[in-house]
């Protein structure tokens, strides 16, 4: 979707279209975070942050069975049934 740069006083803005505007839930008086490089602007919602995600490979690794067996807890070595068998 191409949209025009305009001209708003002494500044430029971005007419953002209707359904677009719903699609992100926007409403008059929504703030929005804007940065962005030489090629490129980005807006975001401002409080909506994004969590830094963490492979699962290095979780995995913070597992220790021997904390489980201090727990009285155990790997299951039985079947999987049900739903969580992907």
């Amino acid at each position: 979707m191409t949209v025009i740069v305009k001209k708003i006083g002494g500044s430029v803005g971005v007419v953002i279209p209707k359904a677009v505007a719903q699609e992100m839930e926007l409403s008059e008086g929504t703030a929005l975070h804007i940065s962005g490089g030489p090629d490129h602007i980005v807006m975001r919602k401002e409080g909506r942050r994004r969590r830094n995600r963490r492979p699962l490979s290095k979780l995995l690794k913070q597992i220790s069975p021997a904390a489980y067996k201090r727990h009285n807890r155990t790997f299951s070595s039985e079947p999987a049934v049900g739903k969580e068998i992907g």
